[in-house]
């Protein structure tokens, strides 16, 4: 981000932006394990073990209509993610994001904008908890999984609204929707004379409130 900073020309006011998330989600963990011709549907719905993540993001003027819109990326953090059905926890372990975003403002008042904003970006979940030990028995089956992390892509929306505190510092709070999808086991091979597949992915709906703010360098 500091050689991003100093890249930029002097007219470009960048703002850095800080924010904490309240979120909800309904998402799908899509799962098979077949042996030869014996499979077991491992799906199921779930719902996130955690309500709270933090957002760092930085944005700028857009070349075009530089007074409405801006351009940017950040990262969210979420920590330890985890999964809850019918009472039963599996941690998937921790889950971050790298997006691009776009948002347009529109002057509804006086130092208040109203804004609609877009982003799109990839899920990057480094193994831990029940999930970590999922892939460490299969390795001790024979099984050609790898414990590196596991990545996906996300895309969203939100609308909401930011005022001007002062000349250099804003608040805001967005209401946003977002799809994720994460790409977790694909393996098909033979142990021993036995055909072995294992697939797994998720895709879900994450729905949310985020109270932050802006500053501008």
């Amino acid at each position: 981000m500091p050689l991003l900073l100093c890249a930029l020309p002097a007219q470009a006011q960048p703002r850095i932006g800080v924010g904490l998330d309240l979120f909800t989600e309904n998402s799908h963990l899509t799962g098979e394990q077949a042996i030869n011709l014996s499979r077991r549907d491992e799906s199921f719905d779930y719902g996130s073990t955690s309500i709270l993540s933090a957002t760092l993001s930085m944005t700028v003027p857009a070349p075009i209509a530089p007074e409405r819109v801006r351009l940017g990326g950040g990262v969210r953090l979420f920590g330890n993610y985890g999964t809850e059905n019918e009472g039963k926890l599996f941690g998937l372990g921790l889950l971050n994001q790298a997006f691009v975003s776009g948002e347009y403002g529109l002057p509804v008042a006086d130092r208040t904008e109203a804004l609609v904003g877009l982003r799109g970006g990839l899920s990057l979940l480094l193994p831990g908890r029940e999930f970590s030990d999922e892939i460490d028995r299969l390795q001790d089956d024979g099984v050609s999984v790898w414990s590196v992390p596991r990545v996906g892509w996300l895309l969203g929306l939100s609308l909401g609204a930011r005022r001007r505190m002062s000349e250099k510092i804003f608040l805001r709070a967005d209401l946003a929707g977002q799809f994720e999808k994460l790409y977790l086991f694909s393996t098909s091979q033979k142990i021993d004379g036995i055909q072995f597949d294992k697939n797994w992915d998720t895709f879900g709906l994450r729905l949310g409130l985020t109270l932050g703010a802006e500053f501008s360098l």
